[in-house]
């Protein structure tokens, strides 16, 4: 969406400069311990300006634990930059309803915090709260509000007060809103291109032409606008149900395709192209497999890829389909069948061809799993499983979930699928969830009901799976919660990732820290290196060395560097030039990796 995204990291509010800042680097450079001893003193004392002036010291710093309790003193006596200040801290630490508490302090006064409460609630979802929001930080002189609640407006398509919003924006010097103005009168003057193009369609009754009339809605370029203005998508709708109308049957699928954004709808979409397919479209049946594989449906998927290849005599990206389905279930032959069945091979492949490479790579799969025995199934497994397949028969869930894992491990995924919602257990749903998402093929989200049992139950490895699942679809902020309730039920790599990100995203080294430790507790080399690294940054030596010498014995490669200086710094300069030794012995092999990277990591130790 062209709009103002969240102002990151803590300080101004938008357009704004405190006063102190400048003061503070000079006197800090001038003496750094004496002026945050002065400031510290005059903000004990109750002195005006000095909780923020501190609080600013500390924060540049990376002392941002000791920094926030001044803040908040700031805050609460008035000063509402310090209450976004306060809020972006909490919001990156993933405390959203911290950052809402001290975000809703001031927004009624202030349009920085208007904004930023806007932003949190429309990232959470609360589009009715952000509108409120951005409306009362406009009020308030935002030109950021006004140009975001415009783009808003806009999105659910309310376009003629958005344009003359976006209008005023501009004319007060937002480039931001220039542009989202620009952007939405070349959309609806597309929009009104298509509409004219299929009357003429309509009133020709003419389904292909009505059906090529909205062709460019497809294209690939207009991904973006759809995303970030919804109401593109009732539109888009609306166009391709006039063409089904007219007799388009391709049409109907893609109709289909826009009313599918919306999982509510999903029963509804999967109707017309079924109503496609019966009216004779070749293609309604191949959207139909996709469909039933990402929703982890495989032997629904196998039965549309088969009826589009039939249908279409030879339908590639079926055939190409059906060989990676195969390919996952071990019918290697079969596989390859179907592989080579799309006319491409590893001579006639167009070198430049992104699709015809997949193909190649699929067929050399098949050769690499044949050539491994421990990538097939395990005769073991097959030996067993008549048993389990008794016992199934006559048991309960827990010989369900036994013999649904036997089929898994023997790549008889379909099976294994019935077995496992057949037990319906936490455990047996997310080992299906895995199965379909890491194995099968199935859309991340989709599954995210399978994991989520197991989660509430309290395991973190399915805390984490769905926390990554929403990382990997760009939904950074679910997968904070996720990672952060992981990390909680002792997660290591949730661990991980909350400390990087709070370091690399939010400037919040003492935070991230503690997340390092976590994550080292749990056996994890490189975050007990960052750890340790931290610690020594901060001159906690003693706090360091331990998690150092994991990194060491994990043999990470800086780790014997800053190893070298925990111990330097605790006096103990014979093993620090041990290890110094040992650091300049492997740093040749950073620089011709990493190269000025390396530099910037560590010193040369030589």
């Amino acid at each position: 969406m062209v709009e103002h995204s969240s102002q990151e990291g803590p300080g101004a509010a938008p357009g704004e400069t405190p006063a102190t800042v400048d003061q503070v680097a000079a006197d800090q450079e001038a003496d750094p311990a004496a002026e945050a001893a002065r400031l510290r003193a005059a903000a004990a004392a109750g002195k005006p300006g000095a909780y923020r002036a501190y609080a600013e010291l500390l924060t540049g710093r990376g002392r941002l634990d000791e920094a926030l309790p001044w803040w908040a003193r700031a805050a609460d006596a008035g000063d509402a930059d310090a209450s976004r200040t306060l809020a972006i801290c909490h919001k990156d630490r993933g405390e959203f309803a911290e950052a809402e508490r001290w975000y809703r302090t001031a927004a009624d006064r202030d349009g920085g915090c208007a904004f930023g409460l806007a932003r949190l609630l429309q990232e959470a979802g609360d589009a009715a709260g952000a509108e409120k929001w951005y409306e009362r930080g406009a009020a308030l002189g935002s030109v950021e509000c006004k140009t975001n609640g415009a783009v808003m407006l806009a999105a659910r398509g309310a376009w003629d007060t958005a344009l003359e919003r976006l209008a005023e924006a501009s004319a007060e010097g937002d480039e931001t809103a220039a542009r989202a103005r620009r952007v939405i009168q070349d959309m609806l003057r597309d929009l009104a291109r298509w509409r004219e193009a299929l009357a003429r369609a309509e009133a020709e009754g003419d389904p292909e032409e009505a059906y090529e009339a909205l062709r460019e809605l497809l294209d690939p370029d207009r991904r973006a606008m759809f995303e970030r203005y919804p109401r593109m998508v009732a539109e888009a709708e609306a166009l391709y149900a006039g063409a089904a109308a007219v007799g388009s049957a391709k049409a109907l699928v893609d109709q289909a395709l826009f009313i599918a954004r919306d999982p509510s709808r999903w029963d509804e979409a999967r109707a017309l192209v079924e109503r496609a397919h019966g009216l004779g479209y070749d293609g309604a049946a191949y959207v139909l497999g996709v469909w039933a594989e990402e929703n982890g449906e495989l032997r629904t998927a196998e039965e549309w890829y088969r009826t589009a290849d039939e249908a279409d005599g030879g339908h590639i990206w079926a055939c190409f389909n059906l060989g990676v389905l195969c390919v996952r279930q071990r019918r290697l032959d079969e596989a390859e069948r179907w592989l080579r069945a799309t006319g491409v091979d590893e001579k006639s492949r167009d070198p430049f061809g992104e699709g015809e490479e997949r193909i190649v790579t699929a067929l050399e799969s098949i050769a690499a799993i044949r050539a491994d025995p421990e990538r097939m199934p395990p005769a073991e497994w097959a030996e067993r499983l008549p048993g389990l397949r008794a016992r199934a028969e006559e048991g309960g869930p827990d010989d369900w979930y036994a013999y649904a894992d036997a089929l898994m491990r023997l790549y008889r995924l379909p099976e294994a699928a019935e077995w496992y919602r057949k037990a319906g257990t936490p455990r047996a749903l997310l080992a299906l969830g895995r199965m379909l998402y890491e194995g099968g093929g199935a859309n991340g989200v989709r599954m995210v009901p399978y994991y989520e049992p197991a989660a509430a139950e309290g395991d973190a490895g399915a805390a984490y799976d769905i926390g990554r699942i929403h990382d990997e679809a760009g939904d950074r902020r679910t997968a904070q919660i996720w990672f952060r309730r992981a990390a909680d039920l002792g997660h290591g790599r949730a661990a991980w990732w909350l400390g990087w990100t709070s370091e690399e995203r939010g400037g919040d080294p003492q935070h991230a820290e503690r997340w390092y430790v976590r994550a080292a507790r749990s056996g994890l080399v490189p975050p007990a290196f960052l750890a340790g690294r931290s610690m020594v940054r901060r001159g906690a030596c003693a706090e360091a060395e331990p998690l150092l010498r994991i990194a060491c014995e994990g043999d990470h490669e800086e780790a014997p560097y800053w190893l070298a200086q925990a111990l330097r710094g605790l006096g103990r300069t014979e093993e620090a030039q041990r290890w110094l030794r040992i650091a300049a012995e492997t740093y040749p092999d950073l620089l011709r990796r990493y190269g000025d990277m390396a530099r910037l990591a560590i010193p040369d130790p030589r």
